[in-house]
C-alpha cells in the first residue's frame, strides 16, 4: 500500500509542479479552517439571517397592521356614505319645512296687508257716509231755517209760550 502511495504522484498524467502544490495547500488549508471557524460563523450567519428575517418580518407586519388599518378606514367610510343618503333625505325633509314655514309666513303677511287695505277702505266708506250725513244735515237744517219766515217763527215762540203756561201750573202742583 505504501508503494502505490509513492507511485502516484509520479504518475505520467499528472503532472507536479509548484501551482499544483499550492492549489492543494490551499485547499487543505481553507478545508481545515472550513472545518475548525465553519460552525461559528455558521452560527453568525444564521443569527444574522434570522436578525434580518425578524427585521423583514416586523417591517411586513407593521405595513399589514397599516394596510388593515386602511381597509377599516374604508370600510367606516363606506358605510358612512351608506347613511349619507339617509342624511340627504333629511336635509332635504328639512328644507322642505324651511320652504313650507317661509311661505305660510308669507301668506300670513299677504293676509294682514290685505286687512289693513279692507280695514282702510271700510273706515273710507264710514268716513264718506258721516260727512255726506252731515253734509245732508247742514243743508236741511239751512234750508229749514231760510225757510222759516219771522212770521212763522213768531207764531211758532207765542205757541212755546202758551205750552209753557199750561205746564206751569200743572209742575207747579206736583
Amino acid at each position: 500500500s505504501s508503494g502505490i502511495n509513492a507511485e502516484w504522484p509520479l504518475r505520467p498524467g499528472i503532472v507536479v509542479d509548484a501551482d499544483v502544490l499550492a492549489g492543494t495547500f490551499l485547499g487543505l488549508c481553507t478545508y481545515g479552517i472550513a472545518k475548525k471557524i465553519g460552525p461559528s460563523v455558521l452560527d453568525a450567519l444564521d443569527k444574522h439571517s434570522k436578525n434580518i428575517k425578524t427585521t423583514m418580518g416586523e417591517g411586513k407586519n407593521v405595513q399589514i397592521q397599516a394596510f388593515e388599518e386602511a381597509i377599516a378606514e374604508e370600510k367606516a367610510a363606506a358605510a358612512s356614505l351608506g347613511s349619507a343618503g339617509e342624511i340627504f333625505n333629511i336635509k332635504r325633509e328639512l328644507v322642505q319645512i324651511e320652504i313650507e314655514a317661509e311661505y305660510r309666513r308669507r301668506i300670513k303677511l299677504v293676509h294682514q296687508e290685505v286687512k289693513k287695505r279692507l280695514d282702510y277702505q271700510v273706515e273710507l266708506e264710514r268716513t264718506k257716509n258721516a260727512f255726506i250725513r252731515d253734509h245732508i244735515v247742514n243743508w236741511l237744517e239751512s234750508e229749514v231755517i231760510a225757510s222759516i219766515s219771522t212770521e212763522q217763527e213768531e207764531a211758532n215762540i207765542n205757541q212755546c209760550i202758551a205750552s209753557l203756561s199750561l205746564l206751569a201750573p200743572q209742575a207747579a202742583a206736583q
